[in-house]
């Protein structure tokens, strides 16, 4: 569709019948990226609020669209990064991210955390050297007065405030772990995220929303059993690529929910809903 057939469609925004909103959505969801300059010149021209609502609307659907379509691709192929993935839930929230920016920001920090390891040395070592880095020298922190906002889930959000909640924060610090060739794993135990490290001798967890506090896999069973949760570690099984974006979009849902943000929070489960489907 033209450029001039789309702003012909978008002077019928107002009309109240079903039919012709419906044909304007589909028309805009087939144009894509390209109707969003059109959609955003159109909402600053006008000032009736119901407008400017559907038009919001309309940018959510496409942003849906787009990023539903890269996940897609992204699930359907062999490597699965994550890092990439991560950004792209982001863009539901943040269309306009910077992409470039950001993944610069996070090589400099893969970079700058394996300058700090030695070439020798075994993993606990470097996952020693990796908690002094990310938590004294970068700074990171945990957030504890509102953990479960949605801009600490996001991993834009954590590289620039240096705050995340358990989530977040183990996320990062899997990725760096995992850059850095260590073998690690991502678990989801109680209420909280761990790194996992098990070499089938050297058994230990890692929580990096207590600035990566270790406990051994027997004193984390300990812990489990005065919870009432059930101590078989084995229970707890790695989380993969596809089930961290699909957790990601869960807690984003809850969050924008708590924050009294429908809107999102509808975005987010249509999301979710894609992701599941795919897993």
């Amino acid at each position: 569709m033209q450029p001039n057939q789309l702003q012909a469609l978008l002077h019928l925004l107002d009309d109240p019948d079903p039919f012709v909103q419906s044909h304007i959505e589909s028309a805009i969801l087939q144009a894509g990226q390209a109707a969003v300059p059109l959609l955003e010149q159109k909402w600053l021209e006008t000032a009736d609020p119901q407008i400017q609502q559907r038009i919001e609307e309309l940018l959510d659907l496409i942003q849906l669209e787009t990023v539903g379509q890269i996940l897609y691709e992204w699930r359907m192929g062999t490597e699965q990064p994550l890092f990439p993935a991560l950004l792209q839930v982001a863009r539901l929230s943040y269309p306009s991210l910077n992409i470039a920016k950001y993944t610069a920001a996070y090589r400099r920090l893969v970079h700058t955390t394996w300058l700090q390891l030695p070439s020798y040395g075994d993993t606990f070592e470097k996952l020693l050297i990796l908690n002094r880095h990310l938590f004294v020298q970068e700074r990171f922190q945990p957030e504890t007065v509102r953990p479960n906002h949605p801009r600490y889930y996001f991993i834009h959000e954590v590289l620039d405030t240096r705050r995340g909640n358990t989530f977040s924060l183990t996320v990062l610090y899997y990725l760096l772990a995992s850059e850095l060739e260590m073998q690690v794993s991502v678990v989801s135990i109680g209420n909280r995220y761990l790194i996992r490290y098990f070499d089938g001798t050297l058994h230990f967890y890692i929580d990096p929303y207590k600035k990566g506090f270790v406990l051994l896999a027997n004193q984390l069973m300990q812990i489990l059993q005065n919870s009432n949760l059930s101590d078989n570690l084995a229970h707890y099984a790695s989380l993969s690529h596809p089930y961290l974006i699909l957790r990601l979009t869960q807690h984003l849902e809850e969050a924008y929910r708590a924050e009294g943000k429908p809107d999102k929070q509808r975005l987010y489960a249509a999301l979710r809903e894609r992701i599941d489907v795919q897993i």
